[in-house]
């Protein structure tokens, strides 16, 4: 089955499903973008003058994946911890109400200083990040406060994420706290880590290092280096006592890693712009697959092909579900033989508003007047459906030595043109029973014909259908272009 198909069903699958919980947890923070212009060296010091011409802010870390999950119709609930007297505190409160999270899991801490990530951008390049933060780990009384909203918040079989920065949020102490509550709930434990304390992750369900922190991991276990990629995670697994790491490469994709599975998971490959956020957008989207219990490599083909869509755009980015389908008019992903796929791709369109317009021939051999009849076509409506008739029924239609090019090359050919939506074969010698199955909006047929005569004409009246009919340019016709051949070839 084709890529985006299986997307497709995916997507469908989980859009139709009941909302499922995730409770994030970890170390939020805001992001600042400066946005300018370097026309100049500044004359004090070698280094490029930004002319401001713009700011903007956006959730980060824990609460950008919390974005995530919420954008993608997870019922999230956010716990983190803020300074809300700082203004950049005011800030995140201020984006958590823009994205619609409730702020009943943030504790607030004069203590602390909210965390801030401040991007200098110039053409949409990042020419200097400057941070403000407190990463000392958490005092008793925030620490009672976290496990209060932990307590208040969680719900049995939600899925705990847990989004660490090091800023001094996930401690010993909180995730010792996590496990109990989890296991008191039957809930699963996913973990975004980071160092140098590996061993508070001890007993979760699934560690998601990124290569950097899966080569700390294997250095602070002192795990052998000449060791695979796989031996290694498999030891992590047991030193961690959880059911799999998920090791993610960039522009490489992701592995999984479990005692008894590997699998690797490649990338797509789109152009990069700003990894901002993109560890985020994976375990969203792996919190996902996971929540609806989807089998670990539709997990892992969520999650990548969310990563990829993240890293082109500028900024921290929250991925659609409907973005994760591939809309490239790729040749092969045009031509159908099968009429269920090709119906999911139409009911998935109609699902977007799209009006369907169906056609069909034999298009043996392409002329000026097959261009100008799908051409008309294609103005009628939005996707233009072209029904192919197989060779066998070109041979009962027209004798045994038609088709003069056979079913690929005939397809391949109509694919190619710019204004074919899909191409579908039938061996049937009319369209008939392909029309009841795809049901269009619009059908046409080229030719000089009344249209109560038209294969289908009954049908698509039956359900408010139209049917079209589209001269023909005339002096053009597959026959008369093969006798013309024959007589040459004489």
């Amino acid at each position: 089955m084709k890529a985006s198909l299986i997307m497709k069903q995916l997507i469908t699958r989980l859009k139709q499903s009941s909302p499922k919980q995730v409770l994030v947890i970890g170390d939020v923070m805001i992001d600042e973008y400066f946005f300018g212009n370097v026309n100049r060296i500044s004359p004090e010091a070698p280094v490029p003058i930004l002319l401001e011409e713009g700011k903007e802010w956006s959730l980060g870390g824990a609460a950008n994946v919390a974005a995530n999950c919420k954008h993608i119709g997870l019922d999230v609930s956010l716990i983190g911890m803020i300074n809300d007297k700082d203004q950049e505190g005011q800030r995140f409160l201020e984006q958590l109400r823009i994205n619609k999270i409730a702020l009943g899991g943030i504790v607030f801490s004069s203590d602390r200083q909210t965390t801030c990530k401040r991007r200098f951008l110039a053409k949409n390049h990042q020419v200097f990040r400057l941070d403000t933060e407190t990463t000392a780990p958490l005092t008793p009384q925030e620490c009672a406060a976290v496990k209060e909203r932990i307590s208040a918040l969680l719900k049995p079989g939600a899925i705990i994420l847990v989004s660490d920065y090091a800023k001094g949020m996930v401690t010993s102490e909180v995730m010792s706290f996590i496990r109990e509550q989890a296991a008191r709930y039957q809930c699963r434990i996913l973990v975004d880590p980071k160092g140098p304390d590996f061993e508070k992750y001890y007993g979760v369900d699934i560690v998601k290092p990124n290569l950097r922190e899966y080569h700390q991991l294997v250095a602070y276990f002192k795990l052998p280096v000449d060791h695979s990629m796989q031996e290694n995670g498999r030891l992590l697994c047991s030193l961690l006592n959880v059911q799999a790491v998920i090791v993610t490469l960039g522009e490489k994709g992701m592995i999984y890693i479990s005692p008894d599975a590997y699998i690797t998971s490649p990338a797509y490959k789109r152009e990069v712009y700003d990894l901002t956020g993109a560890g985020d957008t994976v375990v969203s989207f792996l919190a996902l697959g996971l929540a609806h219990l989807l089998p670990i490599e539709d997990c892992l083909q969520l999650a990548n092909n969310a990563a990829s869509l993240a890293v082109s755009h500028i900024k921290t980015y929250a991925v659609s579900l409907e973005e994760l389908i591939n809309k490239a008019d790729e040749m092969e992903e045009k031509i159908f033989f099968d009429w269920a796929l090709l119906k999911i791709e139409l009911d998935w369109m109609r699902a977007e508003g799209k009006r369907v317009v169906f056609t069909n021939g034999c298009f043996d051999i392409m002329h000026p007047g097959h261009m100008h009849v799908l051409k008309e076509a294609k103005r009628l409506g939005d996707i233009l459906v072209v029904g192919l008739n197989g060779d066998n029924s070109i041979r009962r239609l027209k004798g045994p030595s038609r088709p003069v090019n056979d079913i690929t090359f005939r397809s391949t050919m109509l694919a190619a043109l710019g204004m074919v939506d899909f191409v579908v074969a039938f061996d049937e010698d009319t369209p008939g029973a392909l029309l009841e199955y795809i049901r269009p909006d619009v059908l046409v047929k080229g030719g000089d014909y009344e249209k109560e005569k038209i294969v289908g004409y009954d049908l698509l009246k039956s359900y408010g259908g139209e049917v079209h009919i589209i001269d023909f340019l005339p002096g053009h016709s597959t026959s008369n272009i093969i006798k013309a051949v024959t007589q040459v070839a004489k």
